[in-house]
């Protein structure tokens, strides 16, 4: 029996996960993690036979467990990470918020299926090598890293020429940045394909999504910026494309829904049921793609300088994006602000001496620092 626990299992992803794991024989969920949430986690653990459960900023009263036999309410996330008894850590939380969890997961030596990219972005190089010395599983589980994941297990990596992340282009592709001064949430909210928390919806829209997938395909893949392209496909069909040194493609097809990818990283190197539609092309009819300079958003340019800078220059990336989409989310500055935020403290950190060999702990600090830069400056 494969033992689970589920970072974040209140938001949409780690309710797709169970809903996988529920349809599954093999497969038990053990713990269930949640910021607040303490209503739905613990209708989540009645319906699974959870185990543990912990809420990292909300406590339980007695009265809310009287329904809930035998469950044991955790005091310390460490102890349900450290517990021998879990196989598979699903990360399904969003931003660099539990980071430490994922490299003590890594520690342990257990699979992680890692959904978020923010913590790749900021600690890819550490989290991979770490992952490597303690004989550790990391499966990403965001659709487009899941499709270079299979592509690639078909492929010797000395063969790969280049490695395609398609794009929906969001809500606002086709238009120039000066179309979106004044767009307001809703607008930018209004993704065509994919149902996301609002922070990703809103990178979507920014195409800051593709950026932060770049860095992460970097680490994840050990792939020179250079091989890592993207392409705009409004279907969101195929999800990566594996471009051979003949000539030759491989692509992963599949319907535009996040219970796939959690099929896939759960059955590694197997295969379980997903539960949702075949993918009909003839339905479908059509499949379109377009060069993503076709806009001129400057996400996806800010992830190459990124790259091509230390270690703190795609933490700045990061940081500011995450400051920057709060403030909008808030009403506080406007859309294109963000672009702002993001290229004002990738140039703080530019200017500076380079940096080599940080710490998670050092990483961080710079997350903070940025932070507070990009809050100074749209403020």
């Amino acid at each position: 029996m494969n033992k689970i626990l589920i970072l974040g299992s209140t938001g949409s992803i780690g309710k797709s996960a169970l809903e996988v794991i529920k349809g599954n024989d093999g497969y038990s969920i053990k713990s269930l993690v949640a910021r607040n949430n303490k209503k739905l986690i613990l209708e989540q653990a009645k319906e699974a036979n959870v185990t543990n459960v912990f809420l990292s900023e909300n406590v339980f009263e007695k009265k809310d467990l009287k329904s809930c036999r035998n469950l044991f309410v955790s005091d310390s996330l460490d102890e349900l990470l450290e517990d021998k008894d879990i196989d598979t850590v699903i990360a399904a939380f969003s931003g660099i918020v539990g980071i430490d969890s994922i490299l003590k997961s890594i520690r342990e030596g257990k699979k992680i299926l890692i959904a978020n990219k923010e913590p790749l972005v900021v600690a890819g190089k550490i989290l991979l090598s770490e992952a490597k010395k303690y004989g550790a599983t990391i499966i990403p589980i965001d659709s487009e890293h899941c499709a270079i994941h299979q592509c690639l297990n078909n492929v010797e990596r000395k063969d790969v020429k280049s490695v395609s992340i398609t794009c929906s282009g969001g809500p606002f592709w086709g238009k120039k940045i000066s179309d979106t001064e004044n767009v307001t949430i809703e607008e930018a909210k209004k993704h065509p394909v994919w149902n996301m928390g609002d922070k990703n919806l809103i990178d979507s829209a920014s195409l800051m999504n593709k950026a932060l997938e770049i860095i992460e395909a970097r680490w994840l893949f050990d792939l020179e910026p250079e091989k890592i392209k993207v392409i705009i496909h409004p279907q969101s069909i195929i999800h990566a494309i594996i471009e051979n040194i003949d000539g030759s493609c491989i692509a992963s097809l599949s319907t535009p829904d996040m219970k796939i990818c959690l099929a896939y990283g759960l059955g590694y190197p197997g295969k379980i049921k997903s539960f949702t539609k075949s993918l009909d092309l003839a339905k479908l009819g059509k499949l379109e793609f377009f060069n993503h300079l076709e806009t001129d958003f400057p996400s996806i340019e800010f992830a190459y300088r990124a790259l091509e800078g230390d270690e703190t220059i795609p933490v700045a990336l990061n940081s500011a994006n995450e400051i920057a989409v709060s403030y909008f989310l808030n009403n506080k500055v406007k859309f294109n602000s963000i672009f702002a935020a993001v290229d004002y403290t990738m140039n703080v950190f530019e200017g500076r001496s380079s940096k080599s060999n940080l710490s998670i702990e050092d990483l961080l600090e710079i997350d903070k620092e940025a932070k507070s830069i990009a809050s100074n400056f749209l403020n």
